[in-house]
C-alpha cells in the first residue's frame, strides 16, 4: 500500500445519467479513450466531507490484507487474460470486486 484514501470531499449524485464529453474527439488507438473524455452528470452533485476514521481499510489489518490480496489476484487474472499489463478500474462493495473497465497500460 503506497497511499490511503485522501479525498477530503465526496461528490454524491442520486441515481441519474452521466454523459461523456468528447470535446477533443481524439482517441489513442487501442486505448479506449484513455481518460480523454470528461464525465458530466445530468444532476448536480452533493458535496459531502468524507470521514475515513471508521473505514475498515484503515483500521482492520486482516480486512486490508484480504481485500488487497483479492485485488491483486483479480488484476493478475485480467493481465493474463489479455496478455499484457492493464489499467484496471473497479469497485469493491461488500467485499466483492467489480471490474468496470480495463485497457492496455500505457
Amino acid at each position: 500500500v503506497l497511499g490511503y484514501p485522501s479525498k477530503p470531499i465526496g461528490l454524491f449524485i442520486r441515481k441519474s445519467i452521466i454523459f461523456r464529453s468528447d470535446s477533443n474527439g481524439e482517441d489513442l488507438e487501442g486505448y479506449a479513450g484513455a481518460g480523454l473524455y470528461d464525465s458530466v452528470p445530468m444532476d448536480e452533485a452533493e458535496k459531502v466531507i468524507l470521514d475515513y476514521s471508521s473505514d475498515p481499510l484503515i483500521l482492520d489489518a486482516n480486512f486490508r490484507k484480504s481485500i488487497l490480496s483479492s485485488i491483486a489476484r483479480v488484476g493478475s487474472a485480467i493481465e493474463q487474460l489479455y496478455g499484457s499489463p492493464q489499467d484496471i478500474e473497479g469497485v469493491v462493495k461488500d467485499g466483492k470486486i467489480f471490474v468496470v473497465q480495463t485497457r492496455p497500460q500505457m
